[in-house]
């Protein structure tokens, strides 16, 4: 290593000890994620100092006690938030979705080439915002963060899409002219979502009552798919397979799968259970094929 090298090292080092000598015992305003900490920039160096009290999430200016450790002072006052928010760049998002207390939202300008956003993004400390509503954020680089209402934005296309989606509208058939492609977007996501889970309530329900039945015989569903006026039901008795046709309405055999001497009718899921253990004792099950 040249001597120069060396000096230039040094002198880097030197100065880090330095501004971290001058970092502690200061006071920085900061947004906190629970748990995560804080990230700081001491010199040209970023390190992430963990915060007390731990549970603490919000606006909070903060000592720092270490290199690495700071306390809470108090919280950050609204025009410090506000001057801290204006040190970065605006992002305006739409509000596309809440998962365990936490929205999740799409660009509202998907053609902004300064940033990538792809999917759905976390906007941190949402307040007083509702499904579809465009906002305000602002990104430091890793997070972005919550400033307001977008007061551009159409003040009733929020409103029409949530009023659309408890009707459950078809997109096609969203007809406000002011819609912007991103706000149909968000609407297609919570659309489909939302009939992917009533198709999976509705699927559950013959799932459940097929079940029932089955399991008060003593006999396990394996799988059943669904006709106009019947369903086709595939489980087990024990440990054999059978396949019968079933009326959706009571559950009435129209095919017990097996011979029955045109007595089909006289038997229910349930009651066809016992008929085949009989038959599998005696050895007399005839299978149709």
């Amino acid at each position: 290593m040249s001597k120069r090298r060396k000096a230039d090292i040094l002198g880097a080092i030197d100065r880090l000890a330095k501004a971290e000598e001058a970092f502690v015992g200061s006071e920085f305003l900061a947004p906190v994620l629970r748990g995560a900490g804080v990230g700081v920039k001491i010199g040209d160096v970023r390190c992430r100092l963990k915060v007390s009290p731990k549970a603490f999430e919000g606006w909070g200016v903060f000592k720092a006690v270490s290199f690495d450790r700071a306390k809470y002072v108090r919280d950050a006052s609204m025009g410090e938030r506000r001057k801290y928010r204006a040190l970065f760049p605006a992002v305006r998002l739409i509000l596309a979705m809440s998962e365990n207390d936490q929205w999740l939202a799409i660009a509202a300008n998907s053609g902004d080439a300064r940033f990538a956003i792809d999917g759905l993004v976390p906007p941190r400390f949402v307040e007083d915002a509702e499904l579809f509503e465009t906002i305000v954020t602002h990104f430091d680089g890793t997070q972005f963060w919550f400033d307001a209402g977008d007061t551009r934005a159409d003040p009733g296309a929020a409103a029409y899409l949530r009023e659309s989606l408890q009707k459950m509208l078809d997109p096609k058939l969203l007809v406000r002219s002011s819609l912007t492609a991103e706000q149909r977007m968000a609407y297609v996501l919570n659309y489909t979502m939302r009939q992917e889970a009533i198709e999976a309530e509705e699927r559950a329900k013959p799932e459940a009552r097929l079940k029932r039945a089955l399991s008060h015989a003593g006999a396990e569903l394996r799988d059943f798919s669904e006709r106009p006026d019947v369903y086709r039901v595939s489980y087990d008795v024990d440990g054999q397979r059978h396949t019968s046709v079933v009326r959706k309405n009571n559950l009435a055999v129209v095919t017990a799968g097996i011979c029955l001497s045109g007595r089909d009718d006289d038997f229910d899921l349930g009651s066809l259970i016992g008929v085949l253990r009989e038959g599998e004792d005696a050895g007399r099950i005839v299978r149709l094929h």
